[in-house]
């Protein structure tokens, strides 16, 4: 059979299964397998066009037995389109395992995809790579290791820190900050701080809009981390300087952080017996988030209003 043919009931294929006849569809796949005789990248084009229809019929345990197919016949594969759809089977099997929470069955996926694929610097590969990576965090934390949860983020940041894709580089600056996260979780404030400024001085200047927002998150955290160190006026600073650079932005996600880092500064002042800049502050966080939509925000407002009003009270009585 020639590559001819097998194109043109692959097409056929891919026509059934975009107009969603998926026994149609199934029924090609094994005559496809039928076509491909043994060639390995049609083989293996043929049992991911047979894994993405049975998931469509949400049978996924035919789906986890083709994807094994996969594995198991191209793990040790030499050709790049054939090792990139090893590839995406693992990972995919992963998803699957994930979404059944058998967390152990997905980690296995995850180090596999690692040691296959660690030094292949392609660019699909490197996205397949990065998801990997921060899903193999999250599986960790599931099983409840928060220890190798940071170690599995230092190591992706280790990797692509340098990365020239705008898309893996808001990778990188989301596991900079859930690594932080992960610190303060095993209270260790010194190194949480320590990720945090490296985000910041990594990622301050950006222009990526994505990126910003976790740089905005990444302030406000610093601060309550600080605070949490006693380190008061420091945290004051920070929540200022929170304000004072998104307060005009136009994007809800920063100004989300805004009104946290307004709120949070409020009750700061409130426990230092600052009732001057106390109320200065509520009056500024009320005016501009009275009419907020967002539920939480609604409350802050609320709080900053009874806050405010009690120390005017307590200022204006004899």
């Amino acid at each position: 059979m020639s590559q001819i043919e097998f194109k043109n009931v692959y097409d056929e294929f891919n026509m059934k299964f975009h107009n969603k006849q998926y026994k149609e569809a199934l029924d090609l796949t094994y005559q496809l397998l039928q076509i491909a005789d043994e060639k390995d990248l049609e083989v293996a084009y043929a049992l991911m066009a047979k894994a993405r229809v049975l998931l469509a019929l949400d049978k996924k345990d035919d789906v986890l037995i083709t994807f094994d197919e996969i594995i198991d016949t191209f793990f040790y594969s030499e050709d790049e389109n054939v090792l990139y759809i090893l590839a995406y089977a693992l990972y995919n099997k992963a998803m699957i395992l994930a979404k059944q929470k058998r967390y152990e069955e997905e980690l296995v996926c995850y180090n596999k995809i690692l040691e296959k694929f660690i030094t292949d610097i392609s660019p699909k590969i490197e996205i397949i790579l990065v998801k990997t990576y921060l899903n193999k965090a999250i599986c960790t934390k599931q099983i409840g290791n928060l220890e190798d949860v940071a170690s599995i983020y230092e190591e992706f940041i280790k990797n692509f820190e340098n990365t020239k894709q705008d898309e893996v580089l808001y990778d990188v600056s989301s596991a900079l900050f859930n690594l932080s996260s992960t610190y303060q979780k095993l209270e260790q404030n010194k190194k949480a701080l320590e990720v945090y400024d490296k985000l910041l001085n990594k990622f301050n200047d950006t222009k990526n809009e994505k990126i910003l927002e976790v740089v905005a998150k990444t302030m406000v955290n610093k601060a309550s981390v600080l605070r949490d160190e006693e380190e008061v006026l420091k945290a004051l600073e920070a929540y200022t300087e929170i304000i004072n650079r998104f307060e005009n932005s136009a994007n809800a996600k920063l100004l989300a952080q805004v009104a946290l880092a307004s709120y949070n500064k409020i009750l700061l002042l409130g426990e230092l017996g600052r009732e001057k800049e106390l109320s200065e502050v509520c009056d500024k966080f009320i005016e501009k988030f009275a009419n907020t939509k967002d539920t939480i925000i609604n409350d802050m407002v609320l709080t900053a209003e009874v806050l405010r009003d009690k120390e005017r009270f307590n200022t204006n009585s004899f």
